[in-house]
């Protein structure tokens, strides 16, 4: 039977399908991302040393005629520290001279007997012998000019080692010997300390040794100080690992013109193992890796978006960001309970930060 038609009274509006509950927006924190200088430095301790003072001799015997420096003076390279009495030196100058004179003086007049007889031979004279023998002589004569000349360069030579010069910029350490001094090439006159002969040899642990590079800026505390940093930068890295402790020595150049490091003081190293300006570096827990590839969560119009990003170096606490994200992203750093929420999820953000660190 067919079914009856309702009638007007018991007609009713068409049935209109019920909305979907509207989806909660999940609350979040953002950083916005901005460009900043980075650093990651690799904190460690040691001691303060320092490179032997250079011991400074004159190269012949003598007597200390000046002393121009005292300790503590700085001094150039080059400069003149001390000299030796010139007077044995320069009687030997004078008698090497007058040989010098007299060996010209005897060439001069051998030359001018073989001119002579030289020109007899060439119109015809019967006297080969006697060219000869003018050769000969004017040989001889010549050998004794280059002989006398050579023991002039000597003997001038060692007035320069009256000179005890600076090998190196530094500073006068001891002044051992004093004017009036009769001195050996053994004896040691002055030392001399380099404005860099000071550094820091601190241990690094296995994990963290290919972290380091020669080069690498450093900065130094120690305790006597605390409120002052030297600056110095790694300077050698040991081939070894000891044993005992399972570190690797490395020693830091440290700049200290006023010497105020000494010896045996604790120190404190902060090696900057990472560096560049205007770089883009979000929160390491803003970073996930998933089949081998970095992704970073952004928020894009109130939703979760999942970017690839090439990650150029990361810490426990920062990335940083090679490429994949642009100054401006909203990147998530906080979620409730910290949990990864899916790509697409509305959300709303309840605190933006605009400084990293």
């Amino acid at each position: 039977k067919e079914k009856p038609k309702p009638s007007e009274k018991e007609k009713v509006a068409p049935e209109v399908p019920l909305m979907p509950k509207t989806q909660e927006e999940v609350p979040v924190k953002v950083y916005k991302l901005a460009p900043v200088d980075f650093t990651d430095e690799l904190p460690a301790v040691g001691t303060v040393k320092s490179v032997p003072a250079l011991e400074l001799k004159f190269e012949t015997n003598g007597i200390i005629k000046t002393m121009n420096v005292k300790e503590g003076d700085k001094v150039r390279k080059g400069n003149i520290l001390a000299t030796l009495d010139p007077r044995d030196v320069k009687l030997e100058i004078q008698w090497a001279q007058s040989k010098l004179n007299a060996a010209q003086a005897e060439y001069n007049a051998a030359l001018k007997r073989y001119q002579v007889i030289k020109r007899l031979y060439e119109v015809g004279a019967n006297i080969k012998d006697r060219l000869d023998q003018a050769q000969a002589e004017l040989d001889v004569a010549k050998s004794k000019i280059e002989v006398a000349h050579k023991e002039l360069a000597l003997s001038k030579a060692k007035m320069e080692k009256l000179k005890l010069k600076a090998p190196a910029d530094g500073i006068i350490g001891k002044r051992e010997k004093d004017v009036g001094e009769f001195i050996t090439p053994n004896d040691v006159i002055l030392t001399l300390l380099e404005p860099e002969n000071t550094y820091v040899e601190v241990g690094i642990i296995e994990k963290d040794i290919y972290k380091i590079k020669t080069g690498q800026r450093v900065k130094v505390k120690v305790d006597t100080y605390p409120t002052r940093i030297f600056f110095g930068y790694v300077e050698n890295i040991f081939p070894e690992i000891d044993e005992r402790t399972r570190t690797m020595n490395v020693r830091i150049r440290v700049l200290d013109p006023g010497r105020l490091l000494k010896p045996g003081m604790f120190a404190r190293a902060d090696i900057a193992v990472f560096s560049k300006r205007n770089a883009l570096v979000v929160p390491s827990i803003s970073v996930a890796i998933q089949r081998g590839a970095y992704y970073a969560g952004v928020v894009e119009n109130n939703k979760v978006a999942y970017k690839r990003v090439a990650v150029e170096y990361i810490t426990t606490d920062y990335a940083v960001i090679k490429k994949g994200l642009a100054p401006g992203d909203l990147v998530i750093t906080e979620t409730p309970g910290m949990k990864r929420l899916k790509s697409g999820t509305g959300v709303k953000i309840i605190e933006t930060q605009e400084k990293l660190f």
